[in-house]
């Protein structure tokens, strides 16, 4: 098993285009680290250079205290699973499976029971002697992931590797690898657009944009604390919602106030903003969609807003509402406690009311775009 490490990371295409800035992260021993991002923003570029298949730019790559920066791939122990799969359509799974190891001369029992323990860990031992045009998507999947397994090595890197599954086998699949981890304790460096797989996967997550890494944290730390509105906008399903708003440094603390509706920070928040000797100014507010409360009738402290879309999730509706200075707000409302009524006034035009308690509120600067709380 093996930690890697990247200081100072950077790639630069022809005619000087920057793919990647500056890129620096230690990942521990057996940790799993998912980069995600927009597409273009250098996260496969990254994970490519890790494994070789890229030249470094700039910087030093390390895995564990070798630096590997012009070692070929097949000597760095990295095994990597690519987006489309990669197999031999014309040899059997078993064949697939044992490949590498046949090309690294490796004795025919051994051979034959690292196949054997991949397949069973995987659940593919019935698809051994097909071949991959005989399998499913999420079949060839668990295929492409065990001629990763059978290497043993010291290092797991994964691009996109669900990205080409529906949303049913994709969930499934998201499951298996998690189990996965827990069997093959190795270190993983996975890669994915979906901030959802970023945040079921990942011990730590790596969030980019345009090259540049934007946060790095737990999902938990990237949820709660997003350190600009970038991080704020892309974690979270629906994304968060972001008012217009001023932050007034009052006698008693600090207060926000949206479309004329005070709220007082709480104690934290006042620390944290008093400590930097924040002024009043303009601000974007930023809530997230499930910390936001419905009321039917105003009430004190209550923003009325115009539903537009009302979209039935099933257990949940996401009403898309606008406020009286056309700020676009998504609410996530439960449906078990709506009443008929309450469910037949929730129509495009009616009026709505929304609050929220100062704790899960985030204020961002709209000049700099970052959290005045959290950065």
């Amino acid at each position: 098993m093996a930690s890697v490490t990247l200081e100072h990371i950077k790639k630069v295409y022809d005619k000087n285009v920057v793919a990647v800035h500056d890129f620096n992260l230690e990942i521990k021993d057996k940790e799993f680290v998912v980069f995600v991002g927009p597409s273009g923003c250098g996260k496969s570029t990254t994970l490519r250079m890790i494994a070789g298949l890229e030249d470094i730019s700039g910087g030093t790559l390390k895995i564990d205290d070798r630096v590997v920066n012009d070692v070929e791939p097949k000597d760095r122990d990295i095994a990597m699973v690519f987006q489309n799969y990669a197999l031999y359509p014309h040899i059997t799974v078993y064949e697939n499976l044992a490949f590498s190891l046949r090309l690294r001369k490796m004795d025919k029992e051994e051979i034959h029971r690292r196949v054997i323990q991949a397949a069973d860990i995987l659940g593919i031992t019935e698809y051994l002697d097909r071949k991959p045009k005989a399998l499913s998507g999420g079949q060839r999947q668990r295929v492409a992931i065990g001629r990763a397994i059978v290497r043993n090595a010291k290092v797991f890197l994964m691009d996109e590797p669900l990205s080409n599954l529906d949303a049913k086998l994709r969930n499934q699949m998201r499951a298996e690898i998690i189990l996965l981890r827990k069997r093959v304790d190795t270190t993983f460096v996975y890669v994915t657009h979906d901030q959802t797989e970023a945040m079921t996967l990942g011990d730590r997550i790596v969030i980019m944009k345009d090259g540049y890494i934007q946060q790095v944290g737990t999902p938990q730390e990237v949820f709660d604390t997003p350190i600009n509105l970038f991080v704020a906008g892309f974690i979270g399903s629906p994304q968060m919602n972001f008012l217009k708003a001023k932050l007034v440094k009052a006698s008693a603390g600090y207060e926000v106030d949206v479309l004329g509706v005070k709220i007082p920070l709480n104690e934290d928040q006042n620390a944290v903003l008093t400590e930097k000797e924040v002024a009043s100014q303009e601000i974007i507010l930023g809530v997230r969609p499930e910390h936001t409360t419905v009321l039917f009738d105003n009430a004190e402290n209550a923003i009325e807003c115009t539903i537009n879309v009302n979209e039935m999730m099933g257990s949940e509706l996401h009403l898309h509402l606008s406020s009286a200075n056309n700020d676009k707000i998504i609410v996530r409302l439960p449906t078990v406690d709506l009443t008929k009524e309450q469910r037949a006034s929730l129509v495009s035009g009616n009026k709505l009311y929304i609050t929220f308690p100062a704790k899960v509120m985030h204020l961002f600067d709209p000049a700099t775009e970052k959290s005045l709380i959290d950065s």
